[in-house]
């Protein structure tokens, strides 16, 4: 649902229960998760918009495959291919720690154009002007762990695969590598023994 229409969902769902709890004398329950603030309810809707503002701005905005290489051209941006399964524990820890950590979202917004792709779907991409599944895209990137992260150049060349999962603090690390370009000389080890681009 569009955050448009959203507002305006809330705003009638909220009048209606102000007026609903005017009539009855009490608060009244406007869905099974929300009861409406009877003192003010435009008050309620206000937060509940602005947390809603609030997460989609500190969000990784994913791109599909196609749009990111064609983005990257166009902007200079480095290209990051998260390859995932659903089975895939530490796929899920970058999702859930990594991912939402607000430095890496000013990271990954500022210098890369950021993708997803379920390693196992059957869902098409266009790659090297070839249509081919994602998981057949998967082969193509010789994933073969996950999770399995590649790093693309700006002209949609192959930079760097990071295998498995990082916290927050160390996948910063190995953004700076990827951008400050030492990924073509060093090893990220010996990038990160020697402080890391600090």
């Amino acid at each position: 649902m569009s955050l448009s229409r959203y507002i305006r969902y809330s705003a009638v769902l909220a009048l209606a229960g102000a007026a609903l709890s005017l009539t009855t004398g009490c608060a009244s329950a406007v869905d099974k998760n929300e009861v409406v603030n009877t003192a003010n309810p435009v008050k309620g809707l206000h937060a509940e918009i602005q947390t809603k503002e609030a997460a989609e701005k500190n969000a990784i905005k994913w791109s599909s495959y196609e749009d990111a290489l064609t983005a990257a051209r166009k902007d200079g941006k480095f290209v990051m291919v998260d390859f995932y399964a659903t089975w895939c524990k530490w796929c899920k820890k970058l999702d859930t720690e990594t991912y939402p950590d607000p430095r890496v979202v000013e990271a990954l917004k500022a210098d890369f154009i950021v993708v997803k792709i379920d390693s196992e779907s059957s869902d098409k991409v266009v790659h090297e002007m070839r249509q081919m599944s994602k998981a057949e895209l998967a082969t193509a990137y010789e994933v073969s762990s996950y999770p399995a992260v590649w790093f693309l150049d700006k002209d949609g060349k192959k930079a760097k695969l990071l295998k498995g999962f990082l916290p927050a603090d160390d996948f910063l690390v190995y953004l700076k590598y990827i951008k400050s370009g030492a990924y073509k000389t060093t090893e990220f080890e010996d990038y990160a023994k020697k402080g890391g681009g600090k």
